[in-house]
């Protein structure tokens, strides 16, 4: 065994997402961990060591190599990232401070270089660094982004999903949408390109939802999951002329058996109101507010005066803009940049404009948003949905308006719980009591309290009632790239070139422990010495022998 000083080391193990590649059947993890278990038996009985992921919390705290060795086993895998100037902060937060002891920092990752820190950090002069690098093919491909569009009611929506790739990459990759585990349409798509896919409504419910292309160097960004909660067709009630073009958009998404059209002033999600209504706004908590000015400019002030009793934070001014402008694309409203509007009615901001907006006009002034005013939601158009005012009402572009106003903008189609990153903590919503991860073990977590998922995939939120919902994590975009970092680009990050840095078995053997000095003398070895040195020189006392000249004998011979 080698000898060195007793030495205080801080074993820091990369586990995150990218060390779940496999070389040769073991993930990257595995194999640190078997090279942290050499550098332990060749541990003496003064070193103290500390288990510390990169993910997660301290697993050991100055104990022996023994107990080590178990900490080791308990560091989970996970699909997270990391900041390699944070962790080693940690690493150097936990060590003991400066006493003569050697102190060691021992990092077992695949360095990837996205996770190098920003500034440089500044590793202290007594600090000896050790990298155990062990290296894997960089090549990937990746779902990195997916944004959904939710389908109204009996309707279609939209999944977007954006590829990324590193060579060598096919030309293009089979790309399929799954619902609740359900593979329901395959497409091709460049492999550093971007997927579409038409979604059917699912019903109501809530479902989880993926996009996925075949395995690739890291498996876990394969795929990326999203929860889709959609409703039952929503109850709307429209105040304004029976006979106008907003009512008989609603009249035919009724027929479709998208809403449901009701004239009784109760029980409605929705309140679809044109111009001033004569009682005001109505106040039916949770109910949504879908607003458009008067067709007739002497009530303005009067629907002005109204949005401000109301809590809306904006007014719709009248200027004097002859001709008429254009709407700039959206991805909720297909064709919507053909359509022209009058410049004659101006959205107004009058709040912080905390406000989204969701539809604008080229030259950038708003022309349709959002927001929300106590427990309402609020969908405020810039101009009456008249001919007069926009060509919008006679055209096809109308009815996918209407929907993207009232099941998207509105939310009267659904939510879309937005995916929280691995590793990301996430409140659990009040009235849980456990949650379960992808692969089905169920750890207690009381409604309030922080969750922090580790893996990517489907996490199922346990209520105390016996309810669920469900929760999507993903691995965080910068998992995805997959380049090493350079030994030049490790040594800048972490302002040193002493970094002492392992590649294979030879220098990870070469490296462990920076205070050895030769060889530990046990009393058997001594004793083996000894008698290596007896038997030599009894060897050389029995070659030294004294030897006459050898007389040559007489052959007794006459001539």
């Amino acid at each position: 065994v080698a000898y060195h000083f007793p030495t205080d080391v801080v074993l820091l193990f990369d586990n995150t997402g990218s060390m779940n590649r496999v070389v040769g059947e073991v993930t990257l993890l595995d194999r640190q961990r078997s090279r942290a278990l050499e550098l332990l038996r060749a541990a003496r009985s003064g070193d103290r060591f500390w288990v510390l992921p990169a993910v997660g919390p301290i697993r050991a705290s100055g104990v022996r190599a023994t107990d080590a060795a178990d900490a080791i086993a308990g560091v989970e895998a996970t699909d997270a990232t990391m900041n390699l100037g944070a962790v080693l902060r940690e690493a150097l937060r936990i060590l003991p401070p400066a006493s003569g002891r050697p102190r060691e920092v021992v990092l077992l990752s695949d360095l990837q270089a996205s996770s190098l820190p920003g500034p440089p950090f500044e590793l202290p002069d007594d600090i000896r660094l050790v990298a155990s690098r062990i290296e894997a093919n960089s090549a990937n491909a990746a779902v990195v982004e997916v944004r959904p569009v939710p389908p109204g009611p009996g309707g279609e929506g939209a999944v977007f999903a954006v590829l990324a790739s590193s060579d060598p990459a096919p030309d293009t990759l089979e790309v399929r949408l799954s619902v609740s585990g359900q593979t329901v349409s395959i497409v091709r798509a460049e492999s550093g390109g971007a997927a579409v896919f038409r979604l059917a409504d699912p019903g109501p419910g809530e479902h989880a939802v993926s996009v996925e292309i075949p395995a690739s160097g890291l498996r876990s960004d394969d795929r990326r999951h999203f929860i889709l909660r959609t409703l039952d067709p929503p109850v709307i009630e429209h105040i304004g002329p029976a006979d106008s073009y907003v009512a008989r958009a609603l009249e035919t998404l009724d027929r479709a058996g998208q809403l449901k059209l009701q004239y009784d002033t109760s029980g409605a999600a929705a309140w679809f109101v044109e111009g001033v209504s004569p009682t005001g706004l109505p106040v039916t908590p949770g109910a949504a507010w879908i607003l458009t000015p008067p067709e007739d400019d002497e009530l303005l002030a009067r629907f002005n005066a109204e949005l401000s009793r109301r809590g809306v934070p904006w007014k719709v001014d009248v200027v004097d803009v002859p001709g008429s402008t254009f709407l700039v694309p959206s991805n909720d409203v297909p064709g919507i940049e053909s359509i022209r509007v009058r410049g004659r009615h101006r959205l107004r901001s009058t709040g912080v404009e905390a406000d989204t907006v969701l539809l604008e006009t080229v030259d950038q002034s708003p022309w349709i948003v959002s927001g929300h005013v106590s427990d309402h939601r609020y969908v405020l158009i810039g101009g009456p949905l008249v001919p007069e005012s926009t060509e919008l009402p006679v055209t096809a572009v109308m009815l996918p308006l209407m929907e993207a106003v009232l099941f998207r903008w509105a939310g009267l189609g659904g939510s879309l719980p937005a995916p929280i990153s691995a590793g990301q903590p996430w409140t659990v919503p009040a009235g849980a009591d456990s949650v379960a991860g992808p692969d089905g073990g169920s750890i207690r977590v009381d409604g309030g309290s922080p969750y922090v998922p580790l893996r990517a995939g489907i996490h199922t939120v346990f209520m105390a009632d016996g309810g669920t919902s469900l929760l999507a994590a993903t691995v965080p975009a910068t998992e995805s790239d997959l380049r090493p970092a350079s030994s030049t680009d490790l040594g800048q990050a972490l302002g040193s070139t002493d970094v002492v840095e392992a590649r294979s078995g030879a220098e990870w053997n070469a490296s462990m422990y920076g205070s050895r000095r030769g060889w530990l003398a046990s009393p058997y070895l001594v004793a083996i010495a000894l008698a290596l040195v007896l038997l030599e020189a009894a060897l050389a006392t029995h070659g030294k022998r004294t030897t006459r000249p050898r007389r040559t004998p007489a052959t007794g011979r006459r001539p």
